[in-house]
């Protein structure tokens, strides 16, 4: 929730000659339903000196710059013509946790618990843990129990993940993609801000990446945190992107 306060902590690091750069290359749409229009974003990472550099970076998604200070995706930000708008999560992503889940063979499915246990077969496989663990647990507590389960899991195996620091060898050019989805609406509101996107407007959008690297020291293994502290070449600063037009009209 404090990003402007970290960017501003920041600010004194981008100055002449930035380790890297974070370049736009695309972003492409498409209206693959009704009310849907999914975009897919290219981008690159440069690393512009002549060392090996290392940040923590999550190339799998974006947030808005209004989240979190302590993501390691980029942030972004959607301006109207020349103005930024503080519009919030405007995009989403899908299927992130347990939502992939679909029946097949829906014939099979006569009661709650045969859904459930298709559901368990299907978490047992995404998540590498015996069937039969899960069976239990869900015997003896039930289907919210194996979702309280599954979302440890997840964050577990995200902390290890983000645990990984990315490494770029010198002038090196990192490709990244994302995948997100506008669900067309125009009209936001979070106290105390309100807005409505212009379908006639141009709109523009623009990443930026902040690096940290103390500040992740509770979020990251000790391990790993003891290592990157001893790394010379373990970058911070905030880094932002060109800007390029987006597809937010009807």
């Amino acid at each position: 929730m404090r990003i402007f306060s970290v960017v501003f902590l920041l600010m004194s690091s981008i100055c002449f000659g930035q380790p890297l750069t974070l370049k736009i290359e695309s972003i492409t749409s498409k209206d693959s339903l009704p009310n849907e229009r999914e975009f897919k974003l290219k981008y690159y990472v440069i690393n512009n000196t002549k060392d090996t550099l290392h940040f923590f970076l999550d190339t799998k998604s974006i947030s808005p710059s209004t989240g979190g200070s302590m993501s390691q995706c980029p942030y972004y930000k959607i301006y109207e013509n020349d103005t930024f708008i503080e519009v919030g999560q405007i995009f989403s992503a899908k299927g992130t946790i347990i939502s992939q889940f679909k029946i097949t063979d829906a014939d099979s499915i006569m009661t709650q618990e045969d859904y459930d246990r298709k559901e368990i077969g299907y978490l047992s496989e995404l998540y590498k843990t015996p069937n039969d663990s899960l069976e239990l647990l869900y015997s003896q507590k039930g289907m919210d129990a194996i979702h309280e389960f599954v979302f440890k899991k997840y964050y577990q195996l995200e902390k290890e993940r983000k645990s990984i620091p990315q490494v770029l060898a010198p002038n090196e050019q990192l490709e990244c993609t994302s995948t997100f989805y506008w669900d067309k609406n125009r009209y936001f509101y979070k106290e105390p801000i309100e807005y409505y996107l212009d379908e006639n407007a141009k709109h523009f959008f623009e990443i930026t990446l902040v690096c940290l690297k103390e500040e992740f020291e509770s979020h990251i293994k000790p391990e790993v945190y003891e290592k990157i502290m001893k790394l010379p070449n373990f970058i911070k600063g905030v880094f932002v992107s060109n800007k390029v037009e987006i597809n937010l009209k009807n």
